[in-house]
């Protein structure tokens, strides 16, 4: 596989734009923001399709609470704020009244990890992961580029139960085509051909492992590298 890693693209970018057609192509699908439109892109909505657009203020445990309560009337709301607020300060409610009655409500969980680290400690979250894994009926994604952030989300539209999806801020290296790549739930995605060692990655850190990879083989080492999304 070709990779050019001088394209990048910022996932929230991506996710705006898909979660706006969503809105505008299936009457289920609300955004819920927690006062923090512009910088996750749900503005997006917000200025494309208002009357699609939820703004539950700086609320976590109460939005992630109105979530479930759209889910149970049919609806499918899509959450979002940071990672660090989504996850650490809505875990009681995730937990008893979205993942274990097994709802249809997508969490994102935007600015995640350390790369954002002029936000400061309150705002990163390294532990989001951990977490939502061990959680009951949760399906935890974690796309590689701005390209997968689409794929998984329409996995997600398509998919009754609750999801967690994992995003970054700043702009990342394109690793997939948007014509040729699929995503397979729980399947790896093999990105480099090698025979010496194999890179394992998954998330943001993808590209990075490419990275590392080309400069094993400009050393002589064959690496090959696998992506796993979720």
């Amino acid at each position: 596989m070709q990779l050019q890693l001088d394209k990048k693209v910022a996932m929230r970018d991506a996710f705006g734009e898909t979660l706006l057609q969503f809105t505008k192509d299936d009457p289920r699908v609300y955004a819920v923001d927690g006062d923090l439109a512009t910088s996750t892109k749900l503005d997006k909505v917000a200025e494309g399709n208002p009357a699609k657009f939820l703004q539950m203020g700086i609320a976590e445990q109460n939005m992630l609470g109105v979530a479930s309560g759209l889910a149970t009337v049919g609806l499918q709301p899509w959450v979002c704020t940071f990672a660090a607020f989504i996850v650490k300060r809505s875990l009681d409610q995730i937990a008893v009244a979205i993942a274990q009655p097994k709802l249809d409500v997508k969490m994102i969980g935007a600015y995640s990890g350390l790369l954002t680290g002029c936000t400061g400690k309150t705002h990163q979250g390294l532990e989001d992961i951990a977490i939502m894994r061990s959680l009951a009926n949760m399906v935890v994604l974690a796309p590689a580029d701005a390209v997968e952030v689409k794929k998984v989300m329409e996995f997600a539209r398509d998919y009754h139960g609750p999801v967690y999806i994992r995003l970054a801020r700043d702009p990342l290296p394109t690793l997939f085509a948007e014509e040729t790549h699929t995503f397979a739930l729980g399947k790896g995605v093999k990105l480099i051909a090698g025979q010496d060692v194999t890179i394992i990655s998954t998330g943001t850190q993808t590209g990075r492992a490419v990275q590392a990879a080309n400069l094993l083989r400009a050393e002589g080492i064959q690496a090959g590298g696998k992506s796993g999304q979720g």
